[in-house]
Parts: C-alpha cells; sequence; structure tokens
C-alpha cells in the first residue's frame, strides 16, 4: 500500500532542538524511566529517632508503586511527578517495638536542563515536610497514643525525606540525571547506520 507523500515543513535549529527535546523526553517516557530506575523497593535504617535522636529507633521498608505525573507549561521542559510508595515503618522503643503501615505520596519536580556542548541535566527537586503526603495507620492503641503524643507523622516525614535524599545521592541514581548526548549518538549510530546502509551488493544494485 502506497504511503500518501508529504511536503516537508521546515523548521529552524532552534525550534527543531526544542522539539526534539520535548519529543525524546515526553511524560511516559520519564515516568517509566523513574520507574526503572528506582526498582521495587527501598529500605533503610535503623536510625535515631525522637528527642536527641535517642528515644528511638526507626526503620523503613518501602515498595514503589508506578509513578503518576503531568507537564507543567514554563520555558524550560518541567515534571510534577507523585511518587507513591507503599510503607512499614519499625518503631523501636526502650520497651516496646511498634509497627506502622503508611501510604506515601512523595510529590517531586523534574526539570531539564540543556549544558554544552549537547547534554541534558535532569534536576530533580524534593519536596518539603509538609508537602509529602502520608497516610498512616497502625493496629494497636499504644501505637495511636504514640502517634498523637510524639508527632509522629512530622518524624516519620523527615525520615522520609532523609530517606529520599540518600537514595537521589546514589551513584546510579546521579547518572540517570546526566545525559551526554553526543556520547549516547556515538553508540547507537551503528544501529542507526544499520536502517540505511546497503547490506551487500545485490543492495547496490537497486
Amino acid at each position: 500500500m502506497d504511503t500518501e507523500l508529504r511536503e516537508p515543513v521546515t523548521t529552524s535549529y532552534e525550534e527543531f532542538g526544542v522539539s526534539w527535546i520535548h519529543r525524546v523526553l515526553h511524560k511516559d517516557r520519564i515516568l517509566h524511566t523513574i520507574d526503572q530506575v528506582l526498582g521495587d523497593q527501598i529500605a533503610l535504617g535503623p536510625i535515631g529517632a525522637g528527642p536527641g535522636r535517642a528515644f528511638a529507633s526507626v526503620s523503613f521498608v518501602g515498595t514503589y508503586r508506578p509513578t503518576t505525573g503531568e507537564l507543567v507549561p514554563g520555558e524550560l521542559l518541567t515534571y510534577a511527578i507523585d511518587l507513591p510508595i507503599s510503607v512499614v515503618f519499625d518503631l523501636d522503643l526502650p520497651l516496646d517495638r511498634l509497627t506502622f503501615n503508611a501510604e506515601v505520596v512523595v510529590p517531586l519536580v523534574l526539570v531539564v536542563h540543556t549544558e554544552a556542548p549537547l547534554r541534558l541535566r535532569l534536576e530533580l527537586i524534593t519536596p518539603t515536610e509538609d508537602q509529602i503526603g502520608l497516610e498512616l495507620k497502625t493496629d494497636t492503641r499504644r501505637g495511636a497514643m504514640l502517634r498523637k503524643v510524639a508527632g509522629l507523622d512530622a518524624e516519620l516525614r523527615r525520615f522520609l525525606l532523609k530517606v529520599l535524599d540518600t537514595e537521589l545521592a546514589k551513584p546510579y541514581v546521579r547518572r540517570a540525571t546526566y545525559l551526554d548526548m553526543e556520547e549516547l549518538i556515538t553508540e547507537a549510530w551503528p544501529a542507526f547506520t544499520a536502517q540505511f546502509l546497503p547490506r551487500g551488493a545485490e543492495d547496490r544494485k537497486a
């Protein structure tokens, strides 16, 4: 079946560059890449909590849920991203051990920057404590009482930020936020040229 031929639409280098960045780093690709980079689970602890970090220790195991996000209109390509995590907090007290379950939503902002000569830098902006969504549950009366008396929600939000900062500082995450396009294209060039270079003498006769 013949494909309808369309007249080419010319564009400037500047317009081409902007369009290329938006098309290559489209929302679904960004969200899928974040899911792949972060993996399935995150764990940290035990870390001291409470007054002087000596009152208790907290351990954290979180299971990542699919990331969601939306494009934020502006001069730079920007996405508002929600990172949902199902979390189990273990709180070790001097005379007891309590477990809390939480559904957490961590809002992130991803901004794409361009750097010379041909690099993309993905800046991840982390939230403040009060921006983190936290739905905390416990099955024990002692846990519910401690949550109110000790201001546990705020303490766990601080702990979550510590976990997030630790995770985003890891070398493999930092590597994912710097894309040297010249290097990537050089590595991929044989696959590109394989699409149009002749495969043998018969191709050259056509």
